[in-house]
Order: C-alpha cells, then structure tokens, then sequence
C-alpha cells in the first residue's frame, strides 16, 4: 500500500519502521531537517522536508495517490489538520495519534465530522497491554487471537522448571494441557520447534491455547501465579490514568505515587477510588514506607527510562509478584533481555504494531486474508491469523498429508467457538481461523505456508 506519514519524531520513526518492514511504499513528511535524513539514512523510503499541514506540501508529496496518511505527530491538533488537509486532496484514508483522552472518546465525531478513519494513542495502548499482563501474571507478554478465544503467552523458564530437558513431543502427555510451544529463542538463535526439539531452562518460549488450557499448564509447571488484587504505579502519567480505571473497574486496587504535587491534586480529581500518594518513587523510603514488599505487582510509568529500569530492578530483587516497566527508547528492550526484568513495554512499538494491524485489514480487501499479525522474539518470528477461504489449497485434508514448509507452525485452528491445538489428524475446514506461527516474513494466505 501507498502511505504517507507525517511526523518523523520517535512515533513516526516507530510506524516507518514497521511499514517499510512489511514492504508498503512509505512517504514521510517533517519540518525537522535532521530527523527527515535520519529517516532517509536508516530506511528504503521516500523522504521531503516540509510542514505537513501545508496543501503544497502535501501536493509535493503526493497525497492524492496515498492509499493511507498516518499523521503522528506529537500535537493533536496538527495531526487533525493534517488529517483533514490529506482527505481533502485525495487521501483514501486517514489516521491520526492522538494524546487527550476528549479525543480518544470522539471517534465518532472525528469520523463523521472530519473523515478520520481511525485514530491511534499510544498511551492507550499501553494500559491496555499492562492491564492484560495483570491479568495473566505468569506471562512477560500477552497476545490475543480470534476475538480473544486463543491467547499467545511469552514466557521464560527458570532454573528449577520441569519444562527443563523436556522433548517437545511429551509435553501434552506430561501436563495434560492443550498447548503448543510455537516459537524458541535461546542464546540468541530462533527455533520453530518441532517434536523432538529438546527444552531447556533459560529459553524464552511463545506457547499458544485457550485462556483455560494456559492456566491449567502453568499450573502444571507450578508458576500459577496469584491473582493480582493490589498494584503499586510508579509515576502519575496519562498512561497510569487510563491503566488505573481498567484496574479498578477489574476490582483491583491503585495506588499511585507522584511527587509533583499539582498532578496528584488532578489525579485525586480523576481517579477518586485510587490512592495518592505524593512522594519520590525512586527514594527507597517512599517505595517501603508504601508497601512495595507487599504488593502483589508494580508497574514503573515515569516519563525517565533510567529511573523506570532502576526501581523496577529494586521491586523485582524484593520480591514483587510481578514487575512491568515502561520504556521509551526500545534499545533498552534488548539491552535488558537478560535481566530480572521479563516485561518491558514500549508505547510507540505498541501503538505501531496496533497501525499495522489496522493497515493489514485495510489490505484485505485487496487479496490478503491476514486478520491479526504479531512480532515475536524481537521481530524474528511472526504469528498470523488468517481468515481460511473455501479454494485455499489446506482446505479438507489432514495437516499429516501436507507439506508444509519447515519454518512454519501452525499454532491454532479455531472453528466457530471452538479453539483447537493442532495434531497430525487435523483438518481445517473453510470459514476456519487459523494461527500460524513463523520465522518468514511475508504470508499474505494460508496455502503460503506450504512448499
């Protein structure tokens, strides 16, 4: 697809990469010099300086053909104007980032007023994530497939794990849980394990199933954590605002400690069931003082990376049940892959992962059956789920019969409401979903995945 992105700011840069990833004919617009040649010099796209709001800048970088303008910029309103300025000449959709939550709630009238097809927050985003990783607590990351019937669990297993020098071909019959391990990463190399693929403590394994089957495994591997009734959020930021009220509307209790005084006045304006506390998260005293050792789980929300990796290191060697940090720069996401730290979040990768979601659907209409697509394993392995057509060539034969091609597993078949982990004696029938794990880039329909 042909898309336009104005704005080449770190969320800008974040959709460039994930789109030009993806093989779309990307255009980015910015009024920034150096940002524009950051842009050029790290990726394949076209590139023109200038204000995006301007008809002539606009016209210079060829909005008429676009099938998609993506405005990210950091300011709301310019991200409007830009939006509507690009329909106007000929966009055939449009999307803007937006921050203030009387935006988030107007979609309707951002659509039918200003012809925005949809729009984006990554703090949003973000509170939604961690409230999904509090629901699932033994996970580092949580996706979601076929309207939340089939659940993607990033998990890494510790030292004294019976998954240890386990072959993948035992593990139903040694947990009784149906669950698929679907993707490996271990000393840094990928694997798409198959039966005999030997497990070991220390891998960063992606496991695929129903919520309850998931439940019931790592119940069996004895890492069913507890449910989460109390969490501790560090930093009074929009993202805790809108993580607190999915909390609380779950019935778990917030607490949020913020040291500018001013903001803990508007978060007891806005959040009145949560408690404030006014005070320095990064002081020691402060964190005792308000429970930290007792906390079922903390989440470190400060607007400084450094101090969100030092305070979540601190809960983590105390023993806080579970420990989410939010970082802005995702060079540290790497950086930290060894650390006591399992779950690291990243609001513009979230937010551009959502974008490429929202692009896949737009492609469908254009001969791509990909309803959902994630990253896995630092970008290295992709899951999808496709919608499978009555001519798919994987259509009314066992998955045994098929030659499916080596680097590519598939995870789940949903038919209807039921979720199923895949056998031999498997056959997908048309209208079926089905999850399909991989290390190639580029699956556009279920027959890609045979030879």
């Amino acid at each position: 697809m042909k898309v336009l992105i104005i704005g080449a700011g770190k969320m800008g840069l974040a959709i460039t990469r994930q789109l030009a990833d993806e093989g779309h004919d990307i255009t980015v617009v910015d009024c920034d010099s150096e940002k524009i040649q950051t842009v050029s010099d790290m990726y394949d796209v076209i590139t023109l300086e200038g204000n995006g709001e301007s008809f002539e800048v606009l016209r210079a970088a060829g909005v008429k053909d676009m099938d998609l303008l993506i405005a990210a910029s950091g300011d709301d309103a310019v991200n409007l104007v830009c939006s509507v300025a690009g329909r106007y000449l000929g966009a055939k959709e449009a999307v803007i980032r937006v921050k203030d939550p009387e935006y988030t709630r107007e979609r309707e009238m951002l659509s039918k007023g200003f012809g925005v097809s949809a729009s984006f927050n990554p703090d949003l985003e973000t509170a939604s994530e961690i409230a999904r990783i509090l629901q699932f607590p033994e996970a580092a990351r949580v996706e979601t497939f076929a309207r939340g019937q089939a659940e993607l669990v990033e998990y890494r297993i510790p030292a004294d794990s019976p998954l240890h020098e386990l072959p993948m071909k035992e593990l139903r019959n040694h947990f009784h849980a149906q669950v698929l391990i679907c993707a490996v990463e271990r000393d840094g190399s990928v694997f798409i394990p198959k039966g005999d693929f030997v497990l070991r403590s220390g891998d960063r394994i992606n496991i695929a199933g129903p919520r309850k089957e998931l439940r019931k495994f790592f119940s069996a591997v004895g890492r069913n954590a507890k449910t989460i009734r109390n969490v501790i959020l560090l930093g009074g930021s929009r993202i805790a605002v809108y993580l607190s009220r999915q909390l609380i509307s779950s019935g778990i209790g917030v607490t949020i400690i913020e040291k500018d005084h001013a903001r803990c006045e508007q978060l007891c304006s806005l959040l009145p069931d949560a408690t404030i506390i006014c005070g320095d998260c990064c002081k020691e005293e402060v964190l005792l003082e308000e429970g930290i050792r007792k906390t079922d789980a903390v989440a470190a929300l400060t607007g400084f990376d450094e101090d969100n990796i030092i305070v979540s290191m601190y809960a983590a060697n105390l023993g806080v049940g579970k420990v989410i940090c939010k970082v802005s720069d995702d060079h540290f996401i790497n950086m930290l892959q060894k650390s006591v730290l399992d779950t690291l979040v990243c609001p513009k990768l979230l937010a551009a992962s959502e974008l490429a979601r929202y692009v896949r659907a737009l492609q469908n209409a254009q001969g791509s059956s990909v309803e959902s697509l994630y990253r896995l394993i630092d970008n290295h392995v992709e899951a999808l789920e496709f919608t499978v057509g009555a001519n798919s060539a994987v259509v009314g034969k066992p998955l045994m019969s098929m030659r499916i091609a080596p680097d590519v597993l598939i995870a789940a078949v949903i038919h209807g409401r039921e979720v199923s982990i895949p056998s031999g004696n498997t056959v997908i029938e048309a209208g079926d979903r089905a999850v399909i794990v991989t290390t190639r880039s580029g699956l556009r329909n279920p027959d890609d995945i045979l030879e």
